[in-house]
């Protein structure tokens, strides 16, 4: 609940409970969820599947702690001491896949990147499909800042205007840029 500049309670489903003179609220959720909590708000609209995967084996001997794929299906693989990681950006042709299948599919991958044969190790494939926000200028227009037209209200997260694509920096920028604001008294 509003009044006039600032939000005056927050309803969690038993009622409305109120937010005191000095308390902020930051708002650190999708932007969909944003855009349903506050439907006067521009933001993204349009979204990406990233998928991951996992693999429980330790990396060769030598293995770079990053190494980019070209051809498979694979974009990025991760060593980690106890085991590899799989990314696969803007994965909407492939999000849909059945999990053993990508399992297989990115295995593969990681065997002719690292250059060794190993029988498939237990695995684990993260599929997000509204992971990013599609990186065009038309959606990067409707990230919205930090403030909002309610002095005790603030946006957090990658989608909103932080000077970075929608990636961890993105978000972590978005976290300082608003505790910044609410330390600084800037309401």
């Amino acid at each position: 609940m509003t009044d006039g500049n600032r939000v005056i309670a927050l309803d969690w489903g038993a009622g409305p409970e109120a937010v005191a003179e000095d308390e902020v609220v930051i708002l650190a959720v999708p932007p969909w969820v944003a855009a349903a909590l506050l439907p006067e708000i521009e933001v993204p609209d349009v979204f990406h599947a990233i998928v991951n995967g996992h693999f429980a084996i330790r990396p060769p001997s030598g293995a770079p702690a990053m190494l980019g794929m070209l051809g498979g299906t694979a974009e990025w693989l991760f060593a980690f001491p106890d085991r590899i990681s799989v990314t696969v950006s803007h994965a909407d042709t492939i999000v849909e896949r059945d999990r053993e299948e990508l399992a297989w599919l990115f295995w593969n991958d990681i065997q002719q990147g690292y250059g060794f044969r190993a029988p498939l190790p237990a695995w684990q494939i993260v599929k997000e499909k509204r992971a990013t926000f599609s990186a065009t200028p038309a959606q990067d227009a409707k990230r919205p800042p930090a403030t909002t037209r309610w002095r005790n209200l603030f946006l957090a997260g990658d989608w909103t205007q932080t000077g970075l694509p929608a990636t961890i920096e993105g978000a972590l920028r978005s976290g300082e840029t608003v505790a910044s604001l609410v330390s600084g008294g800037e309401r």
